[in-house]
């Protein structure tokens, strides 16, 4: 006989003894299971926590239905109310059976179905309360114990629509109550009890609120810290093969290319067309090579030092201009003082090479360039913007991998370094248009703060920098 399995694991069914076997479900994690709170990945969870809220519900009939005996031992519930008692039960049972149902076809919850259901649950226990003492009945804080599920389970609006209801309701159960023969010699004085529930729900309300929204940021930052550790072990194991892959071609190209030349020069074809473009295509194919070796960053390998962003992209652009005669790159500073950060100085500036190269290709070589460096609160603002054809989009959709070009000659890796980098310093690579036409590469740094000191020397901003930057072997081609 064939057994169906889900996931690929075989469904497990208990012993004839009627309990789980050691290595099947406990009985006990099944049992605690059921009260889980609803925490899952999804943003709204409204499914979540409506199948929640079920669950609650049935634990919450069954024991009204249980201390129906007790109130009539006590004198708490009297005959003549049990059929109003019972037909709230039913209604509640018929609401709980209605949504169960739903949930197991396929209804998606939403915000608007937890609110109807958490209503419903406070107007069924006020009706409850109001047959068996209302305001003095000890269960009473099952009642507030709805303002600690308003908070949790709904947001904004919904929250506060939510606690007036909660309010007005145990202002019902004060004011229409009927009082059973057992409550009749234990009566608090109104002006005490009232003020005190109210103070308590609303306690609860706040607290709740405030946990609720502390989890929910924390859950997304939780997913953020996720999804930027999944990219960067996705880069590593990119650069891990690109690594790979440069060695091993490595060899076999520059054997290609040295017996090329060797056959030009034996058979004097020094000006065969068809040969100079296999030694070229070869060259691109060791640049490229060279490239994919180079790009790879590893955070926890990088140099890095506080420096003056300021001075140091001043340094490049002066650097970059050199090469670039016919273009005009322009620095833009804000003037508000050294910009003190922490970063490698040699990647950064291949990085913001790159950003400037890519600008150019787009603009053509007679092109203008801005570099705008500014302050924004703690953080520092680069932008590199140009008037060129601006960004494609499958670049902006694939931002941060690798061999994402456009261009015939473009390998794809020149963004890709730098979104690497800013990934591996804490800032923040963003690509914009620019206003009236062009491009903007944008990145932000979290500025390192800076030392009080009454000695000047020890109080300036501008900290060491190198007198002049390194200049690269190798130039990515941005794409």
């Amino acid at each position: 006989m064939r057994t169906a399995t889900i996931g690929g694991t075989a469904p497990r069914f208990p012993p004839p003894g009627g309990c789980y076997d050691p290595a099947g479900t406990p009985m006990l994690e099944t049992f605690r299971s059921f009260f889980d709170p609803p925490i899952t990945a999804d943003p709204e969870q409204s499914t979540a926590k409506l199948a929640w809220v079920v669950r609650l519900r049935w634990v919450a009939i069954a024991a009204q239905v249980i201390v129906i005996a007790p109130a009539f031992e006590f004198q708490m519930l009297e005959r003549d109310m049990l059929p109003l008692y019972l037909s709230v039960v039913a209604t509640l049972s018929v609401l709980n059976l209605g949504t169960w149902i739903g949930l197991r076809r396929g209804t998606r919850g939403s915000p608007g179905h937890l609110m109807i259901q958490l209503g419903a649950d406070i107007l069924g226990l006020s009706a409850l309360l109001i047959l068996t003492g209302g305001a003095w009945n000890p269960f009473v804080p099952i009642l507030l114990v709805h303002s600690v599920l308003g908070a949790l389970l709904l947001e904004g609006r919904l929250g506060f629509v939510f606690f007036g209801l909660l309010l007005a309701s145990i202002a019902l159960i004060q004011w229409n109550s009927h009082i059973p023969p057992g409550l009749e010699d234990a009566l608090v004085p109104a002006n005490i009890l009232f003020p005190a529930q109210i103070t308590v729900a609303l306690v609860f309300w706040i607290m709740t609120a405030w946990l609720s929204s502390t989890l929910d940021n924390l859950k997304v930052w939780f997913a953020e810290a996720q999804e930027r550790k999944t990219r960067i072990d996705r880069l590593r194991a990119v650069g891990a093969l690109a690594a790979g892959l440069s060695h091993e071609f490595a060899t076999p190209l520059n054997t290609a290319q040295l017996r090329l030349a060797r056959v030009g020069r034996t058979h004097d074809l020094a000006d065969d067309d068809d040969l100079r473009t296999a030694i070229e295509e070869l060259e691109r194919c060791g640049d490229i090579l060279r490239h994919m070796a180079g790009s790879q960053l590893q955070p926890d390998r990088l140099s890095l030092e506080v420096v003056d962003l300021d001075r140091l992209v001043r340094q490049v652009v002066e650097s970059v201009g050199r090469v670039h005669e016919e273009a005009t790159i322009r620095f833009l500073g804000d003037g508000r003082g050294a910009k003190r950060v922490l970063l490698p100085p040699v990647a950064f500036s291949q990085a913001l090479i790159n950003l400037v190269d890519n600008s150019i290709e787009s603009g053509g070589a007679s092109s203008e360039v801005e570099i705008v460096l500014s302050r924004d609160g703690a953080r520092a603002e680069l932008k590199v913007q140009d008037r060129g054809s601006g960004w494609p989009e499958v670049v902006r959709r694939h931002l941060g991998e690798p061999f994402v070009t456009t261009k015939p000659e473009g390998v794809g890796l020149g963004l890709y370094y730098v979104h690497s980098l800013a990934q591996a310093i804490g800032a923040e690579l963003t690509l914009d248009d620019r206003e009236f036409g062009g491009a903007v590469a944008k990145i932000s740094f979290p500025l390192v703060p800076t030392k009080q000191s009454t000695d000047p020397a020890e109080a300036s901003d501008a900290p060491p920098a190198p007198a002049t930057v390194p200049a690269p072997d190798w130039r990515p081609q941005n794409g």
